[in-house]
């Protein structure tokens, strides 16, 4: 019920701007005669959709919109044809007026499979666990631009199952600097099962940002958060705890590389264990060289250092890793990535470490009965050890050739 009244509300926000009456009947009449329809879906041939409606104050489109989770494991051999993965369907709208000061959309979609990859109804109004709405509007006032957004997905759902999140922000351009303010909630267990708990998570942030043409970019960002039960399940124990944060970074775009460089400062407390706080400090550069036209390397190096001072123990992650992007013409494509990952406490309760690779030759052949036709040969390697716990160490060495028809 909550769902189809969210919908309704939002099909009204898109049409509102029709609605508006004019001096008298003639110029109505007129306004009417000047609206525009197309449909490219129709003279494609193909579904009702894209779909778009345009007038000198209002101007809607429609599209089809689909998502396929990416997968989850790292060994090769686990993959599945990508017409057996689980895909997600729907619609979505765009609509703006006030010749783009006010902009809408929003998105319904369904699971259009089920876990197998096998197709299923993607109209199924009776099972909100399988389906999502999104929304969104912006607005524009000068230096000021403000919005609000909202989405919530059923637990089934494949794309960011079980979530619902709604948040409000504007920015304030300031010459070189703008000013960005944000306040939303994150809660789980949308349906509100009597056997789950629900955590809601409400978030607060302010910033700036200093940036200006050929100028690094510099900006400081707060934010205030707290994570509280609000509904806590019989035998199940409660949760409450604050965090405070400051991120401060430094990013520059030059022709053939660009960098970011970012530095946090958490302070966590735990309302159920009388305060007790957990000191947090986060470093990552993230970073593109292009030296070619043709070659893209991209390393990301982190490090991350928590305290907890219930227990003493100080947990460490550094992080390393670089993907290399290799494309020398339309028919030949070269990639590989590398990370390593460690996650170690103090008190020798953690001790593990992950090692990955993976690698693609991808080569385009000539087509098939006219279809665009691809031959891909594929390698992974992942090495995962536990030094705390004897017998869950795995590795994994895996290879894969594919070929692609395009048009199936």
């Amino acid at each position: 019920m909550t769902t189809g009244r969210i919908i309704r509300v939002f099909c009204l926000l898109l049409l509102l701007p029709s609605s508006v009456r004019a001096e008298d009947q003639q110029q109505s009449e007129l306004l009417l005669q000047r609206i525009s329809f197309s449909d490219t879906a129709r003279v494609a041939g193909t579904a009702a959709i894209p779909f778009s409606i345009a007038s000198p104050v209002l101007h809607t489109s429609f599209q089809a919109t689909s998502f396929a989770p990416p997968p989850t494991s790292t060994r090769l051999k686990d993959l599945v044809p990508d017409s057996e993965r689980p895909q997600t369907k729907g619609v979505g709208a765009n609509s703006t007026w006030l010749k783009g000061q006010l902009t809408a959309e929003g998105e319904v979609a369904n699971n259009a499979t089920n876990d197998a990859g096998l197709t299923s109804r993607i109209d199924q109004r009776d099972d909100g666990a399988k389906r999502m709405v999104r929304m969104a509007l912006t607005g524009t006032n000068g230096p000021v631009r403000y919005g609000i957004t909202y989405r919530s997905a059923g637990k089934a759902f494949f794309n960011s199952p079980d979530q619902t999140i709604r948040e409000m922000w504007a920015e304030w351009g300031l010459g070189i600097a703008k000013l960005r303010s944000s306040s939303g909630q994150t809660w789980n267990n949308v349906d509100l099962e009597p056997n789950r708990p629900r955590l809601q998570q409400d978030v607060s942030r302010i910033g700036i940002a200093l940036a200006k043409a050929a100028w690094p970019e510099l900006s400081l960002t707060y934010a205030r958060s707290a994570l509280a039960s609000s509904y806590i399940p019989a035998g199940m124990t409660a949760q409450r705890s604050q965090s405070n944060s400051m991120e401060a970074a430094l990013a520059y775009t030059g022709l053939t590389w660009n960098a970011r460089l970012s530095s946090s400062y958490i302070l966590t407390n735990d309302d159920m264990r009388g305060g007790a706080q957990s000191t947090t400090f986060a470093q990552t550069l993230v970073a593109a060289y292009r030296p070619l036209n043709t070659l893209t390397l991209a390393p990301t190096l982190s490090y991350r250092s928590e305290t907890q001072s219930w227990s003493g123990a100080k947990i460490q992650t550094p992080m390393a890793s670089v993907s290399l992007l290799y494309k020398q013409s339309q028919r030949l494509l070269v990639s590989a990535m590398g990370g390593y990952t460690s996650t170690k406490s103090s008190d020798g309760l953690i001790a593990t470490e992950s090692i990955v690779g993976r690698g693609m030759f991808a080569f385009h052949l000539n087509p098939i009965y006219g279809h665009p036709t691809t031959l891909s040969l594929e390698a992974s390697y992942t090495n995962m050890s536990n030094r705390t716990v004897v017998g869950v160490d795995t590795e994994d060495l895996s290879g894969l050739v594919r070929i692609l028809v395009a048009a199936l």
